[in-house]
């Protein structure tokens, strides 16, 4: 049998991790060249692999775009519930400083994941952002849980525990997003080191009489 020259063969790989390299190639298509851009020419391509290896595992495009976006909206709703602060820890500023770090470190951990997190957002296609927004409410209602057992009960009729809840949930999207966009204007350090005077002016964890 003549030997067939000039077509170049994907390495033999199990289905599942085949998988993961095109789910990687997806979410690499997306930040480099945006959503609408997903189709399964430019997987193949970016994979380095044929339409045939790809059409393997995923029937088409759309199929292909859903399984990534689960992919990573599972990874994120996972690292988001991490990061969520604990108002058993004591210090309820050091508690936000503290996630607030390990927030940043999960989002450069996977910064590919995260970029694609923040362009989906921006997003004019309304499938893609209801994706995101159920994450959102339940990251905010665990920080509404937080302000309202960091605050002191005696205040808690002052206090507007979900404005409270929102605007730190506003500084670690801020953070994340900044820290991604313009990593040497905003390194992990300075974001943290806001944090640790910002959260303190906040009227749930502000205490007067620390400054008499």
């Amino acid at each position: 049998m003549a030997e067939q020259r000039g077509r170049v063969y994907a390495p033999r790989m199990a289905p599942e991790e085949r998988r993961e390299q095109l789910l990687d190639a997806v979410l690499r298509v997306i930040v480099e060249q945006g959503v609408h851009k997903v189709s399964i020419d430019t997987v193949a391509k970016e994979a380095g692999v044929s339409r045939p290896v790809v059409y393997g595992l995923f029937t088409d495009s759309e199929q292909l775009l859903r399984a990534s976006l689960d992919r990573e909206e599972a990874a994120a709703l996972a690292g988001m519930a991490a990061v969520v602060p604990s108002a058993t820890v004591g210090d309820p500023v050091q508690a936000v400083s503290d996630s607030v770090e390990h927030f940043l470190t999960a989002v450069l951990d996977a910064p590919d994941r995260w970029r694609a997190i923040f362009l989906i957002a921006n997003a004019s296609t309304p499938a893609f952002r209801r994706r995101l927004e159920s994450g959102r409410q339940a990251f905010i209602a665990a920080l509404v849980t937080f302000v309202r057992a960091a605050t002191p009960p005696e205040r808690l009729s002052e206090i507007d525990v979900e404005l409270t809840a929102r605007t730190i949930y506003a500084l670690f999207w801020e953070a994340g997003r900044l820290v991604l966009a313009e990593p040497e204007a905003f390194p992990p350090q300075r974001i943290r080191q806001f944090a640790s005077t910002f959260i303190p002016a906040l009227p749930a964890f502000h205490n007067p009489e620390a400054l008499q």
